[in-house]
């Protein structure tokens, strides 16, 4: 299986378990998925990661649905001497849906 890499760019917002950054990819098709460069990255720590675990299931349970933002994968980095726990996602340029609510 094709490894997707990436690289924090910005932080795009933040909430008391985790945040949400703009990431960059080099990777050009991963999964048979065109991708574009900036990826949407979800991380929390390791040990408060059931809530991201469960929103990362329900988005695969979800994924042929084109209303729905993709997921690439999960995986756990180890960055500034924590257990992060990732969810890679579908860039939406547009913001949040609290933004819009």
């Amino acid at each position: 299986m094709a490894e997707l890499l990436w690289k924090r760019v910005t932080t795009l917002g933040q909430g008391s378990f985790g945040a949400v950054s703009l990431a960059s990819t080099s990777n050009a098709l991963f999964r048979g998925v065109t991708l574009s460069s900036l990826i949407a990255l979800k991380s929390c720590n390791l040990s408060d990661s059931q809530s991201l675990k469960e929103e990362f299931e329900i988005l695969r349970m979800l994924n042929n649905s084109p209303y729905i933002i993709h997921y690439f994968r999960a995986n756990i980095s180890f960055e500034d001497n924590v257990n992060l726990y990732n969810l890679l996602l579908e860039y939406a340029s547009g913001g949040s849906l609290a933004d819009r609510l």
